[in-house]
């Protein structure tokens, strides 16, 4: 996976919800695509959590994300690296 731009922050826009900067991912890179998951900042500071991935040619995929069990490994991995990444996930599982 080559071809893909992993500047960071890079910004993003989406016509219904407004624009902003990708601040965080966490990707895994295969020969033919990239899971990955990322933290969208909104220009009100709003922030979201973004689950996607990328094909061969660097291009954001406009289907769902599936990982496989085998992928689990490797995107803990890279997700250890990503504090907000990880911050958002765990905010996602606690009881409180």
């Amino acid at each position: 996976m080559t071809n893909r731009n992993v500047e960071i922050p890079r910004p993003f826009k989406f016509d219904k919800i407004g624009r902003g900067d990708i601040i965080e991912e966490a990707p895994v890179e295969y020969e033919n695509w990239a899971p990955v998951i990322q933290v969208l900042e909104f220009e009100d500071g709003k922030k979201m959590l973004r689950f996607c991935y990328y094909v061969k040619s660097g291009q954001l995929a406009p289907r769902a994300l599936l990982i496989d069990e085998k992928d689990i490994d490797n995107l803990k991995e890279e997700i250890k690296k990503k504090p907000q990444v990880r911050k958002f996930l765990q905010q996602l599982i606690s009881d409180d």
